[in-house]
């Protein structure tokens, strides 16, 4: 959206101290990546000062900047306009706040622990069916994340936006800021735990989703989660999913084809969905559950989302099963936490037609207290799903090659990704199914790269 210079400094509560362009139509922070004519927010973290950065971003092309402070040699702004503001990252945010305002699009707002990013993708693909749809784009879920894409988006009849957190509070922020018109809340697990003094907080922190939504705006749900359906049960504007009988979604009908896919009925007060899709496991099936509940309360016609259903496809590193030299390599390397780990180590465990299973399994991070409690009980998981060999990387999941090995499985320890990649590439035989995941900060994508080399 473009906004002029005026209206940028009434929105940000901030003082034009000069002008030499009248409008923006891009923004940004990275003065690596600013858009040539853009406005850069110079922002301040932990760890760096955008405004120690503004001259770079002057240089790759950016036409203003909203600062926090002036005076300093490398403030030096000849032709460029400069808004000075309180705190740019208040800033950023109250900008953002007056874009969504401004706009006709409904909203869609998809929080979550896991699966956040899948179901944005599927919501998105399955309104197409009835509307023009912007989606955030990859994983602009944060609290500078979220504005930028608020900032960047095009007007559409729909918008799907997925929101996330690292501290307590950011979702409720970022709720009052998007407004959804329906808000999905997905599951509750153990993910920034280390933020958060229990499940039962986290599972607050993602029903503060519904801080921003008016009361007639529906929160749709997974009401087998009993943490949320605790929170959520007397909302009147609601819409449940999962295989509970009492829900607006039921999945029924289950047929799982281990990494090859899965059947499901889907059954909406009367109505039945077929469910023949490729993405495998049991969070994809509440994933695209998810996404049909947004569909159904957006008015998407029943057919028109069975035919969506069939052509979800699975994303990068978020459970793709790929096949090189005889081997079947199942990619699920963006993240790891132990609620979807279980679920991917069943999923392999009901796979069939293969020689051996491998498990190839980096550190979950962030888990709190009870992180050695969460990895030893990965190991036995592991076990109980009959993998042949376990290959740990990092120090945590060393805790997951102990409780395997006391089950009788032969494990491998390493100390990180590469050294895992190099072990598997030795040990991998034609006919393996070999899984690989773990947090993102495990880089467990060497391992799938190594593999297909």
């Amino acid at each position: 959206m473009k906004l002029i210079v005026e209206k940028i400094a009434e929105a940000t509560g901030g003082k034009i101290l000069q002008r030499h362009h009248e409008s923006f139509d891009s923004f940004g922070i990275d003065s690596r990546k600013i858009s040539k004519g853009g406005l850069f927010f110079a922002m301040k973290g932990e760890d760096t000062d955008g405004h120690l950065f503004l001259q770079d971003a002057f240089r790759n092309g950016a036409a203003g900047a909203i600062v926090e402070r002036v005076g300093e040699p490398f403030m030096a702004a000849p032709q460029k306009t400069l808004i000075l503001v309180d705190d740019t990252m208040k800033a950023i945010q109250e900008l953002a706040a007056f874009v969504r305002n401004q706009g006709s699009s409904k909203y869609i707002g998809i929080t979550g622990s896991s699966g956040k990013t899948s179901t944005k993708e599927f919501t998105a693909e399955l309104l197409t069916k009835k509307y023009s749809v912007y989606k955030s784009e990859g994983n602009l879920n944060s609290m500078t994340g979220l504005p930028l894409s608020l900032l960047s988006m095009e007007q559409k009849d729909c918008a799907v936006f997925e929101v996330a957190m690292n501290h307590p509070g950011e979702i409720g922020r970022l709720s009052e800021i998007l407004k959804p018109n329906v808000g999905v809340i997905m599951n509750v697990n153990p993910v920034h735990a280390v933020q958060f003094s229990s499940i039962e907080a986290i599972a607050d922190e993602k029903c503060s989703m519904i801080q921003g939504m008016s009361e007639d705006s529906p929160v749709i749900y997974n009401a087998d989660d009993p943490l949320l359906d605790a929170r959520l049960k007397t909302r009147k504007a609601k819409f449940l999913y999962g295989f509970s009988p009492k829900v607006d979604l039921r999945i029924t009908d289950v047929r799982m084809r281990g990494v090859r896919g899965s059947h499901a009925v889907l059954v909406s007060h009367g109505q039945q969905i077929p469910l023949e899709t490729e993405l495998c496991g049991f969070g994809n099936l509440y994933n695209i559950a998810a996404a049909v509940s947004v569909a159904l309360t957006m008015n998407v016609p029943v057919a028109e989302i069975a035919d969506g259903i069939r052509q979800l496809k699975p994303f990068q590193q978020r459970g793709i099963l790929i096949q090189k030299n005889g081997i079947h390599i199942y990619d699920d390397t963006y993240n790891s936490n132990p609620k979807a780990l279980e679920m991917i180590l069943k999923m392999a465990g009901e796979s069939t037609g293969y020689k051996r299973k491998i498990a190839v399994l980096g550190d979950m991070l962030e888990l709190g207290p009870d992180e050695e409690k969460f990895h030893t009980e990965a190991g036995e998981q592991v076990a109980a799903n009959h993998f042949d060999i376990l290959i740990t990387a990092g120090p945590l999941s060393r805790h997951m090659g102990k409780s395997a090995e006391r089950r009788g499985m032969t494990v491998h320890t390493t100390d990180n990704s590469a050294e895992a990649a190099e072990k598997v590439t030795a040990v991998a035989k034609e006919g393996d199914l070999i899984i690989v995941k773990g947090s993102r900060g495990m880089k467990m994508e060497v391992v799938v790269e190594k593999l297909q080399e």
